[in-house]
């Protein structure tokens, strides 16, 4: 199972720690006001952890974790290569990933990092040696080792610097990307698989770009679910302009009981024109996208319709 940042993350790793008899907490950084959360039933016994200088000065660590292990009876460990952020039952299982015992990382509320951890049972003797060599190699913080640091953090007088911001901006959609479009064959397909229906793995890649692309919370009721995926489809900017072009589509030997409707390859021709991938998709690889296409449109909107008319070209038709 993955964990998710602002979904299960914080709780996955608690649910971690207090189903385990004792943990060693590895975190390369770590703020005291998650690992209290975390640790809420006292599991952890043993924490190793990054404390570069730079660390501690600029807070990204907490060093009043020192007290907190001594109040808890917890072993604390020093050591500068750590980079991994993982917790060891001390046996065969393991919970780890890219987060932090941060607030950020760990956390799930507010402006969060976006991380990913696993869980992991039955690890090998050769991995359990792993964890157990980066203790041994890790430096025991004692109450010297504390002090020195503390004398070393308040001698250090930081620069100011007044670094420009470019935040990442909520994304710019190009509408017309392949990936704007459907993938999976049929809306129904997509909501039995929302529903918890196991599917071949092609089919459950497919479904889970569409709940994305379609922005379909959990939890919803199929009236709900349909109704919601209905307005986001019908609205998306790429399906709105390819409807507009089968309606006003003239027949070119003015043939007028062809106009308002359009012929498989007149449309894999319009989907080459109008599509931003790059490079622009061949006309074979379309294929699968316009039919899908097809059945979503005629699916969402009585106004369409699509058949093989002589059993020779797909095409798509308004009707109303």
């Amino acid at each position: 199972m993955l964990y998710r940042s602002g979904e299960n993350l914080e709780h996955g790793a608690i649910n971690f720690v207090n189903n385990c008899e004792t943990v060693t907490l590895y975190s390369a950084y770590l703020k005291l006001d998650e690992l209290k959360k975390i640790n809420e039933h006292k599991k952890i016994k043993q924490i190793i952890v990054r404390w570069e200088i730079e660390d501690l000065c600029r807070k990204i660590s907490d060093i009043e974790l020192f007290l907190y292990c001594k109040e808890n009876s917890i072993v604390l460990y020093r050591n500068t290569r750590i980079h991994l952020k993982a917790f060891w039952d001390n046996k065969s299982d393991v919970f780890f990933g890219s987060a932090n015992v941060t607030n950020k990382g760990l956390g799930e509320n507010g402006n969060f990092n976006f991380e990913l951890n696993g869980a992991l049972k039955g690890i090998s003797f050769a991995d359990q040696t792993y964890f157990n060599k980066l203790i041994l190699d890790s430096e025991y913080v004692t109450d010297d080792l504390y002090n020195k640091l503390l004398d070393l953090i308040e001698s250090v007088v930081l620069p100011t610097f007044d670094f420009p911001k470019l935040p990442t901006p909520p994304p710019t959609v190009e509408y017309f990307l392949i990936n704007q479009l459907p993938m999976t064959t049929s809306p129904e397909l997509l909501f039995e698989i929302y529903s918890g229906q196991m599917k071949n793995e092609i089919e459950m890649n497919c479904a889970a770009h569409d709940l994305e692309l379609y922005r379909i919370p959990k939890g919803l009721t199929k009236t709900v679910f349909f109704d919601q995926l209905k307005q986001t489809f019908n609205n998306h900017p790429f399906i709105l302009e390819f409807k507009v072009t089968i309606k006003n589509s003239v027949d070119e030997l003015n043939r007028t009981d062809r106009n308002g409707s359009m012929t498989f390859g007149s449309v894999k021709r319009w989907f080459q024109d109008k599509t931003t991938t790059v490079p622009t998709p061949r006309s074979f690889e379309l294929n699968d996208y316009v039919n899908i296409l097809y059945d979503w449109i005629c699916h969402f909107d009585n106004c369409y319709s699509h058949s093989i008319p002589g059993g020779y070209s797909q095409v798509i038709k308004y009707i109303c």
